[in-house]
């Protein structure tokens, strides 16, 4: 296989994985919840941002992935292990509006 068509290959493959990036926002204290479907394992970037946690469906047919907002600022949480679909959020947390 030729180099090029490989590099083509790969990024083909990891873009269909990553589904690209959903985008979130939440206020400080509230909840957001997100379908990641099938993708299991998690991984965020900034814990005290945000407070994430991955809940399967009492039918077991999806996986939830609820975000609950600590502090103001933005972050990145990954549902998935990078074996299969994944999911990637970019989450920003806001402070309450005055």
């Amino acid at each position: 296989m030729r180099p090029s068509l490989l590099v083509l290959l790969c990024v083909s493959v990891t873009a269909w994985a990553q589904g690209g990036t959903r985008e979130v926002e939440i206020v400080v204290g509230k909840t957001a919840q997100v379908n990641v479907g099938e993708a299991a394992g998690l991984n965020c970037d900034d814990l005290t941002i945000v407070q994430p946690k991955l809940v399967t469906s009492k039918d077991k047919t999806h996986n939830t992935l609820v975000l609950k907002g600590l502090a103001a600022g933005d972050t990145y949480c990954r549902a998935g292990t990078g074996m299969g679909r994944t999911v990637l959020v970019h989450i920003v947390v806001n402070d309450p509006p005055i």
